[in-house]
Formats: structure tokens, sequence, C-alpha cells
């Protein structure tokens, strides 16, 4: 009898044992937790850096988890944007959780920044991400960037944009009037839209979806503009 006992004992020890292996042993780890950047151009249209989320775990159910933004101090204009698993969400809310799957050996990129839509300041982002069956499993990742005060907009006055915000046209306008290629990017960084311009030129537009644009003008010099549909 007292033999039978120590064995239903040492079997719920090595249960036991085996079920905090899995536990103590399941990581995810960020290649990388912590981003600095005090020297960003206001005058790009976004900025923002690439992180891998790697699943070490052990535990063969240790493959579901979430992020959420658990700090986030950034200036006014400015629009957080943080894609990951085939999806980008815009000013995410802070301890809003966005559930993923990701497979034990696999990695995950997590592309984290701002549009800064030309405006001077300073932003700080914390991620958290937490495995949903194990919450002791988790990983932050954390970017800071600050802008520069002395960079000058120096396409104001080279080029024009008319109107903007925009519905169905845009009109151009630049210095000289040799010919230019004009690139529209949408907000993820997708080409929707390319020709040879010229100084003066009215572009179609109307086949553009409501939102945030980059232009861009390539000559003998390059300019950017950020433009709006409405």
């Amino acid at each position: 009898m007292f033999n039978r006992i120590q064995k239903i004992r040492l079997n719920f020890y090595i249960i036991f044992l085996i079920s905090f292996s899995f536990s103590s042993n399941a990581q995810i780890s960020f290649d990388r937790n912590d981003f600095k950047n005090p020297f960003v151009d206001k005058m790009d249209f976004d900025f923002s850096i690439k992180a891998y989320l790697s699943n070490n775990a052990k535990n063969p159910n240790d493959t579901i988890f979430e992020w959420e933004v658990v700090s986030l101090n950034q200036s006014n204009a400015w629009e957080l944007q943080v894609c990951t698993d085939g999806v980008c969400i815009a000013d995410p809310p802070i301890n809003k959780t966005y559930p993923f799957i990701l497979s034990i050996g696999d990695q995950e990129e997590f592309k984290i920044g701002w549009a800064l839509f030309e405006e001077s300041g300073n932003g700080q982002v914390k991620i958290l991400v937490t495995s949903k069956n194990y919450p002791e499993n988790k990983d932050t990742v954390s970017l800071e960037i600050s802008t520069l005060s002395n960079i000058k907009n120096l396409y104001n006055n080279t080029l024009t944009v008319k109107p903007n915000p925009f519905i169905d046209f845009i009109n151009l306008e630049f210095q000289d009037n040799s010919s230019k290629i004009l690139i529209i990017y949408d907000i993820l960084g997708n080409e929707v839209l390319t020709r040879k311009v010229f100084s003066g030129d009215r572009i179609n537009t109307s086949g553009l979806i409501r939102g945030v644009y980059i232009l861009k003008v390539r000559g003998s010099s390059d300019f950017s503009k950020i433009i709006h549909k409405n």
C-alpha cells in the first residue's frame, strides 16, 4: 500500500515537472527590444522600424498570441501605425489587444512607426506581446524618435499641388518645365499611380480611394509632398 502511494505521488510529481518545464521554457522574444532615433527628418512621409518576434516555445499549444500598445506619447499631428500578420492598424488604442498565430520556430515581423505629416515632434511607443494560453510568456518592443529641429521645409516653394485635399484631380506646378516622373504611393507604400508630367499638368485622381498619399516627383531634383483625398 505504501509503495502504491509513493508511485501515485511520483506520477503526480513527474506530471508537474513536465508541465512546469513546458511553461518555464516557453518563450517568445523580439530580436531587439529598444529602438531610438533622434535624427528623423520630418519631411519624410513616415518613419518606421522592423522588429522580429520569434516563438521558441516547447509547448505545442503555445501558438496563440496578442499584441497591444501599453504606452504611447506622440505629437498630436502624428499617426501611429503597427503592421503585423498581414494587417496594418492605424492609431491602435492603448490596451486594445490584437490576436495572431505564430507557430513554434517561426518569426513574425512587426513594422512600427509614425506618419509624420511634415510635423516636428517626439514619439514614444511600447508594444507588449503576450501568449494567450500562457500569460507569463511575453516580451516588449519600444520605439522612441525625435525630429531634427533645424530641418527646413525645402519643398514648399519648389513643388505646388492644388487642390490639397483633392477629389478627382490635382494640378502640379514646379519651377522648371522639364519633364519629370510623378509617383503616388498609398499609406502602406504601394505605388498607385505613375506618369510623366510637366509643370501645369492636371492629373486625374478619380481612381484613388479616400485617404492619405505620398506624392513624389523625380527629375533633376526629387520632391515629395503629402496629399489627402476627400
